[in-house]
């Protein structure tokens, strides 16, 4: 079996992986290697004026701020096309070759330096061209920065050494042409020799390496779907596909002639169902995954990073999961009984698609992102994106269907602590997360610090907890809101009702607190999605309404009114957050229409170049174009459906842990409206590690955990909830007996 699929399989897609790389990097075909390299190039002028000169005189000139004004008027000129003919003949290059910027220094607000769409679309025009020249006067001194790329070392330190000659031969050359009188001359002065290097050393090697694995997936993704396709019974080993929606409606695989499935021999008297589940365990996978969880819940670990220098931005949480990986891969290796099991879901399709678009991307505009500089962008944000899947593939594998319930009453747990430190934070304007994590960690750490009392560009608190920013807090606390409806729609004891009610009030109090209007927009989405698949017992939520809306108004006092005051401002379309929003939509076309199917490269929209994009449906549509946008927004569609397959099966074991999936879904489908939330890890792991464990529970679980459900269920022990279900019913002696034939003869019925 392993050398048919080293032969069939490996092999062939080895080569085609091989001969991508070739093409892409210009080896083999068309394609010219040299389009890769680029150099670039800087030098420093100074507008002076005539004797004294200003490195002259003892005291700074009256007319300082005169000459400010006059390098940023030089900055522009050199920018315009007169000069830069009059640059290209001096540095010998084509004139229509050249693309001339001129950055914008002066100090305005952020959104009015934004680019709009139509010089948007000029810079695109520009950006394809090999040689480009970018100005930039200073605010405070009458210096003129420039810098230079060029294909080549020497013809970057060329141009750059032409631009003040060519600046001052255009101005002499209007003046002339103009008659104006005789006037004391401009003297720009050259700042110390040009400095010229080639930048593109490690570009080539790592598009034919991104290109290799694109194209080697792709071919081994296409090999196997094509053999399932020939022998669709055969399964490879190790691997759990997703159970048809007949076998998940009576939440046991049957047969296709409708007969109930044999009965299965009862387990051994000493074996204790459950002895080896998580927590009970000694198993490594499931309690590395507990401690990267507390990490993500308790640790603002993407403001945490490691003083070095290094190639790919190294967060905190990008040092803890190779472990994590390294005890999956080592549990793997070994196998037997304890082994982690590979499972293959709708899910798991969504989100391959996904990274493939993401690759794609990236591979496709490669010489493009190369010409404009942002490749490594692109090369420091696709390892974020692999360490999102590689938790979703651990989770879907590691956790076992019956330790999903333990997992998601731990981090509803973590999500209160998390919840009761936003509303610490917010009455006493201490961030515990980040100051612990200051205190604790080593040197080699450093932590940024957190402001508690500061305020954004309306004037909010900022509240964030261990996230970045509030709307990444109310994401999390939003997403583990859903365990606590769960649990308490389910409940039948009113000790746990209240437990649960109680939980759901920090977990809102702290979302409130964030003063975000995004508050009240995610929870929503929650209940909702709630409401929609648990219509008979929305009414237990009711009265919860009222003692949730007093409780929230202890925790957090005044945190509601001022969230739900944003909403019916009378200047509520004039605040820069909705203004802001609403400008990026038609920003964005010049970019879409440039690059419409897989879009101009995944994590290489700058936000110091271009806009600011509060929303991860414009990111996809730009970085990966129409093509990611729809894989990424399947994902969360396969994650509802997936679930939605579950709820409607009636399992009472399965049932509540897949409407926390379907909510987790929707309010993730929300999130990605309200702002860029891949740009945020909190958030999107913790989606994905909820969506990981909807996967374990609506696959066919393997045989022994079969077996242990079925042990619980003889043995009269609680069904597997979010939460220990009180008053387990016991069946009696002869239930089980009678309960294939009460199938069988149900089944032609159906």
């Amino acid at each position: 079996m392993r050398s048919s699929l080293l032969i069939r399989v490996i092999a062939p897609s080895a080569v085609v992986g091989l001969v991508c790389a070739a093409l892409n990097v210009g080896a083999i075909g068309p394609a010219d290697s040299r389009d890769l390299d680029v150099a670039t190039a800087t030098t420093h002028f100074l507008a002076d004026v005539p004797d004294p000169a200003l490195v002259h005189r003892r005291a700074p000139p009256a007319n300082l701020p005169g000459l400010v004004r006059r390098g940023e008027l030089l900055a522009g000129i050199m920018a315009t096309p007169p000069a830069v003919q009059q640059i290209a003949l001096k540095a010998r290059v084509p004139a229509n070759e050249i693309a001339a910027s001129n950055r914008t220094t002066a100090s305005v607000p952020l959104a009015l330096s934004e680019p709009g769409s139509e010089r948007r679309a000029a810079d695109i025009g520009d950006s394809l061209k090999r040689y480009r020249i970018e100005i930039q006067a200073r605010q405070t001194t009458p210096v003129l920065d420039v810098y230079v790329q060029a294909p080549s070392a020497r013809e970057a330190a060329r141009l750059a050494a032409a631009t003040g000659p060519g600046l001052l031969a255009y101005l002499d050359r209007e003046a002339r042409r103009l008659g104006v009188p005789a006037a004391p001359p401009i003297r720009l002065k050259q700042l110390g020799p040009v400095r010229a290097g080639d930048i593109s050393g490690g570009a080539v090697p790592t598009v034919a390496l991104l290109t290799f694995v694109l194209g080697f997936a792709l071919s081994v993704a296409t090999l196997l779907a094509l053999r399932a396709l020939r022998q669709p019974a055969t399964v490879p080993d190790g691997v759990r596909l997703a159970a048809p929606a007949a076998q998940v409606h009576s939440g046991e695989p049957r047969r296709p002639d409708g007969d109930a499935p044999p009965e299965r021999p009862t387990s051994a008297p000493d074996r204790h169902a459950g002895a080896d589940d998580w927590p009970h365990t000694n198993r490594l996978v499931p309690w590395t995954i507990a401690v990267f969880m507390a990490v993500l819940w308790l640790v603002p670990f993407n403001a945490i990073e490691l003083n070095a220098s290094l190639p790919i931005d190294l967060k905190f949480d990008r040092l803890i999961l190779p472990i994590v990986f390294g005890g999956w891969a080592l549990a793997v290796l070994t196998g037997g009984v304890s082994a982690p099991r590979l499972r293959l879901t709708w899910v798991h399709v969504a989100i391959a698609v996904f990274v493939a678009s993401a690759f794609a991307s990236v591979v496709l505009g490669a010489r493009y992102l190369n010409q404009t500089g942002e490749f490594d962008l692109a090369v420091k944000q696709l390892p974020l994106l692999i360490a999102y899947v590689s938790l979703f593939v651990i989770v879907a594998s590691g956790v076992r269907r019956s330790e999903v319930a333990a997992f998601l009453s731990y981090t509803l747990g973590l999500a209160v602590l998390c919840g009761a430190g936003l509303i610490w934070e917010y009455r006493f304007q201490t961030n515990v997360f980040y100051n612990f994590s200051n205190a604790v960690l080593p040197g080699v750490f450093s932590v940024s610090d957190a402001n508690a009392s500061a305020l954004d560009d309306i004037g909010r608190r900022v509240v964030r907890g261990p996230a970045e920013v509030g709307l990444e807090a109310v994401t999390m606390l939003s997403l583990a809101l859903a365990i606590s409806l769960v649990g308490f729609l389910d409940s039948k004891r009113w000790g746990q009702r209240v437990l649960y009610g109680l939980t759901g009030c920090i977990l809102l109090a702290a979302t409130f607190a964030t003063f975000r209007k995004s508050a009240l927009l995610a929870p929503v989405s929650v209940v909702a999605t709630l409401a929609y698949f648990r219509r008979r017992h929305l009414m237990k939520l009711a009265p919860v309404g009222l003692v949730l809306i007093v409780m929230v108004q202890i925790l957090s006092p005044g945190a509601l009114r001022s969230t739900t005051e944003q909403f019916f401002r009378k200047d509520r379309t004039a605040v820069p957050t909705v203004s802001d929003r609403t400008a990026d939509y038609d920003a964005i076309r010049p970019d879409l229409w440039a690059h419409p199917a897989f879009g101009r490269g995944f994590g290489t929209y700058n936000h110091e170049t271009y806009r600011i994009l509060d929303s991860e449906i414009l990111h996809r549509t730009v970085e990966t174009g129409v093509l990611g946008l729809a894989f990424f927004l399947l994902i969360p569609i396969a994650v509802i459906a997936s679930a939605r397959v579950v709820v409607a099966g009636r399992d009472r074991r399965r049932m509540p842990m897949a409407l926390v999936g379907a909510a987790a879904g929707v309010c993730f489908l929300v999130a990605s409206a309200l702002y860029d939330v891949l740009s945020f890890p909190h958030a999107t792991y913790i989606f994905l590690y909820i969506a990981g464990l909807l996967c374990v529970v609506v696959t066919t679980p393997p045989r022994d955990e079969e077996e242990d459900e079925d042990v619980q269920a003889d043995a009269g022990a609680p069904a597997t909830p979010p939460h220990p279900r009180p008053g387990p019913r016991r069946r009696k002696a002869g239930a089980r007996e009678r309960q294939p034939a009460t199938r069988a003869s149900a089944a032609p019925g159906r």
